[in-house]
């Protein structure tokens, strides 16, 4: 239910006073200076009246090293690419459809026929005709029946707003993975203190529910506070309840989810859950890295192993096989990056004095706290005592019935997060995603074959939310809606642990061996994605191990011991969730699920 009125209004209504404020970094913001009051006999009917506008935020990551939007002259296009010294393999839509085997699905004509994709966005495209450039800079105007559209239900059109980048990898990138399926922007303007995307979801729901739902955004428990993550866990079910299967994004800043309103390149608050991902309805979609450079470096495998020198005419495509896959981790904290002899020689931990994190380059060039995200829900009700610190009343969301059964989850009674992950990398170990922007007034460029330097790129969960759902429209093409597709997941992933072990589907050999082709999920076994962490501006550490007043610490369970938050491991973990998909073998298994009810 929305409301309006002065902020006086507000203050007697509900006894709080709202104020502007402005963060350390410079955002400026409104919100109420305590929990608002409401009467006895309305509590059972009200979650809470959220009277803030700390509002979602897009999980998208710049490209991490280097610039690709200068102009190269005439070069054709390469989308491996030599620059400064470095070899990049760039993914475009035939990359990823070899690497997560989706071009038998196609060959067979499974593409997303007839399946509607809305993706929920806060902003609009002032280019439509971006999304066609990318899919014929890419091979993908042979899938006919593939549109796209956009739509604003039942609000306000909101134009665009500074997030339009996301809303064009949103829609590429669901189309990257089911060609040929309908794909829609739904956005709506934010209103004071209700975000646009909650407008967006709820409209669509209530007046023409998609087939599958992707959302980019999110931030975290204690800061989003319990009204509006009982809002957002609504939406999520209200899907369900409707058949439709809700992606979300799982975020980009490592244990701490509320990094995106800290002014630091660390954490200084804690491990903190993502707010709309800790909802049992939602499929949280996690973020990997590919391990080829690093098996490159430490092991000797060569990257020909996985990448053709040249590019297919047509798709631009040069990836050769699937690709061993680590969590997601640009920090200094990375125990892959800093024992990796090609980056870090010699440092054996990340924290102390004689740690990575204090060293020169470690300062310089990886002190950031950009990684998958992960987690138990830590705030899914109550108020935290201390701001965005997991205290206070704060409790976690239950563990879901679906999440039993498979080796590696958590026994804390908690929904844990990610489900599974896709790649997500922005250039660190060597690969990330490209998008087709040409509003140049909302930091795009112009999107032409005839030089790849001048497409965006970039990584993030924000491109995996989005292409995970078109593999789930291929699924869809055959089977219709699925809703709440965790169920079908774990039970899958329960299956290939009783019936294949923990050695055949392992994902993250450093000898570059592959997962075997009868696997569901690529199980990650290797890397972290811990971010550094230090001191709050209350002179505390939350949840951060090895800090001083001078010195960067890594993100922990504790401050009094080294566990890291969080490493990938055989089974389930709180880095990856279930691992990454084999889409093809993901879509037969499903059929043969299907087959047993």
């Amino acid at each position: 239910m929305d409301f309006s009125g002065t902020a006086r209004q507000i203050r007697e209504a509900f006894h709080t006073e709202v104020h502007k404020l402005v963060l350390a970094n410079g955002e400026k913001h409104v919100a109420n200076m305590r929990d608002p009051q409401i009467p006895v006999a309305l509590a059972p009917a009200i979650e809470g009246v959220p009277l803030h506008d700390f509002f979602p935020r897009p999980r998208l990551t710049p490209l991490g090293p280097v610039s690709f939007n200068e102009s190269r002259g005439s070069w054709q296009p390469r989308y491996n690419l030599t620059f400064q010294g470095f070899e990049y393999h760039i993914i475009g839509p035939y990359d990823f459809a070899t690497i997560y085997n989706l071009l038998p699905l196609w060959n067979q004509g499974f593409t997303g026929k007839g399946v509607r994709i809305a993706t929920v966005e806060d902003s609009n495209l002032a280019h439509p005709g971006d999304w066609d450039t990318f899919r014929r800079t890419f091979g993908l105007t042979g899938f006919t029946q593939g549109n796209f559209r956009q739509v604003y239900p039942a609000c306000e059109n909101p134009g665009q707003n500074g997030d339009e980048i996301e809303a064009a990898l949103d829609v590429e990138w669901a189309s990257a993975a089911a060609p040929d399926a309908s794909v829609e922007l739904s956005a709506c303007a934010n209103s004071t203190t209700t975000s646009g995307l909650d407008l967006a979801i709820l409209n669509l729901l209530e007046t023409n529910p998609p087939d599958i739902i992707s959302d980019s955004y999110g931030l975290c428990e204690t800061v989003t506070g319990q009204a509006e993550v009982a809002l957002e866990n609504f939406e999520a079910e209200l899907a369900t309840l409707e058949g439709v299967t809700f992606f979300i994004a799982q975020g980009d800043t490592g244990a701490d989810e509320c990094a995106p309103v800290e002014s630091t390149p660390y954490s200084t608050l804690g491990i903190n859950s993502g707010d709309n991902t800790a909802s049992a309805f939602a499929v949280d979609v996690g973020g990997t890295d590919f391990m080829a450079q690093y098996n490159a470096d430490t092991s000797g495998v060569p990257l020909s192993n996985y990448w053709s020198a040249s590019n297919t005419p047509g798709t631009l495509a040069s990836a050769l096989s699937y690709i061993p896959e680590i969590p997601w981790n640009d920090g200094c904290t990375s125990r892959l990056i800093y024992t990796d002899p090609a980056i870090a020689s010699g440092f054996t931990r990340s924290f102390g004095a004689s740690g990575f994190c204090n060293s020169s380059l470690g300062q310089q060039q990886f002190l950031i706290d950009v990684a998958g995200s992960g987690g138990p829900s830590t705030c899914f009700t109550g108020t935290p005592a201390i701001p965005g610190v997991v205290s206070g009343t704060c409790r976690g969301n239950p563990k879901p019935p679906f999440q039993f059964g498979v080796p590696g989850v958590p026994h804390d009674g908690l929904r844990d997060q990610p489900d599974l992950s896709l790649f997500a990398g922005n250039g660190v170990w060597g690969s990330f995603y490209v998008e087709c922007l040409s509003d140049v007034s909302q930091g795009g460029a112009p999107c032409t074959p005839r030089n790849d330097a001048i497409l965006e790129g970039g990584g993030g969960t924000s491109f995996a939310s989005p292409a995970m759902a078109g593999i789930l429209a291929l699924i869809e093409q055959r089977f219709g809606r699925q809703g709440d597709a965790n169920y079908v997941l774990y039970y899958l992933a329960a299956r290939q642990f009783r019936e294949q072990g923990p050695s055949r589907c392992n994902a993250s050999q450093r000898n570059g061996e592959l997962p075997a082709a009868s696997c569901v999920f690529n199980d990650i076994t290797a890397g972290d994605m811990d971010i550094p962490c230090g001191q709050n501006s209350d002179g505390h550490f939350y949840d951060c191990h090895g800090a001083t007043s001078e010195l960067i610490g890594e993100m922990s369970t504790a401050n009094s011991r080294n566990d890291p938050a969080y490493p990938a491991t055989v089974g389930y973990d709180l880095a990856t969730g279930l691992g990454s998909v084999n889409a093809t073998r993901l879509f037969y298994a499903w059929a043969a699920f299907l087959r047993g009810f």
